[in-house]
């Protein structure tokens, strides 16, 4: 991981405390987020987009959304399986919904022993759009390199 970026479009209702890197050692960078929902949220979708660095970001492989609150319930799409795979012994997210309080990543470093994706070398960016109730509150964008071990 590169960089990490959050933003919180509604303040009112998500404050965001920490968004950041960590390097550990040379070859380990972990992730850290800390956020609050100040009220109950039970209508949470996430938009998801990967993009692949060539001269600027250009779109890559997917753009989707997901029902998170369905998903929490009976997990149905692959690709979220995966993502939430690699985060789930980092987060307090492993409970149905309704969301408040703190959310919180600790510690969160990518393993690519459980990435079953085949990607070609370069920069890519994952971002997240966290939308409740329809609307828009928050932005979560991660920056990667990932390197073919031939």
């Amino acid at each position: 991981m590169t960089n990490a970026v959050c933003t919180s479009l509604n303040k009112s209702w998500v404050a965001i405390h920490e968004c950041r890197l960590r390097a550990i050692n040379r070859n380990k960078t972990t992730f850290n987020f800390n956020g609050t929902f100040l009220y109950p949220a039970n209508h949470i979708s996430v938009g998801y987009e990967m993009f692949k660095k060539a001269n600027g970001y250009k779109p890559w492989l997917f753009n989707n959304s997901v029902d998170a609150c369905r998903y929490l319930k009976k997990s149905f799409n692959p690709f979220v399986i995966m993502v939430v795979n690699l985060f789930l012994e980092f987060t307090n997210f492993n409970h149905t919904c309704p969301y408040m309080g703190p959310q919180i990543v600790k510690g969160f470093y990518l393993r690519s022993n459980l990435l079953p994706l085949a990607m070609p070398t370069g920069d890519y960016l994952l971002a997240l759009t966290w939308s409740f109730y329809a609307k828009p509150q928050f932005l979560t964008n991660v920056y990667f390199v990932f390197k073919e071990d031939l």
